[in-house]
């Protein structure tokens, strides 16, 4: 796909599945919040259960998070996934600067998965199970960095989507 494709489509996922969604600008930017904590949670592959179920709890709008939980997906899970657990590790004071224990787990994961290429083995229950393992040998570190990212993506991200659904009405005259 070129890259004005996926500009096209990133705007049209904003636009359509977030500023154009037929609720109040208060639910549509809590529901953008609560897809962001979502999506920043070592959760994947259950993160749009997960955050219909919170949004419907919450009184969220159901749809505005999720073009959002995208942000995590097989191709971005272990940068984004490391710099959680950095930051959960920093916060405990569990890191001492050695990052062995994530590579040690990361490396647990990718020998299980063996010689396949990334795409071809995120289609195996393997390259789940082995990845489900990864996460929850993290731990403490993995889930406390996960929900303050989360949080500190969420915040300005809710307030600007309030700001730009606002906006986008009143350009349309609604």
């Amino acid at each position: 796909m070129s890259r004005v494709g996926l500009i096209q489509r990133a705007r049209s996922a904003v636009i359509h599945g977030i500023l154009g969604v037929s609720d109040t600008p208060w639910r549509i930017a809590w529901g953008v919040f609560l897809g962001t904590v979502v999506a920043w949670t070592p959760t994947l592959g259950f993160q749009i259960v997960i955050y219909v179920m919170v949004a419907t709890l919450l009184r969220a709008n159901k749809l505005s998070g999720i073009p959002i939980l995208f942000i995590t997906n097989p191709l971005t899970a272990v940068p984004l996934y490391w710099l959680c657990w950095r930051v959960g590790a920093w916060v405990l004071g569990t890191d001492g600067g050695d990052e062995s224990a994530l590579a040690q787990q990361l490396a647990a994961a990718e020998s299980e998965v063996g010689e396949q290429s990334l795409w071809s083995a995120i289609w195996t229950s393997e390259f789940w199970s082995a990845l489900g393992r990864a996460l929850l040998g993290l731990g403490k570190e993995l889930w406390l960095g996960s929900a303050i990212v989360g949080v500190a993506m969420g915040v300005p991200l809710g307030v600007l989507t309030w700001w730009a659904v606002k906006a986008y009405r009143r350009a349309r005259g609604g």
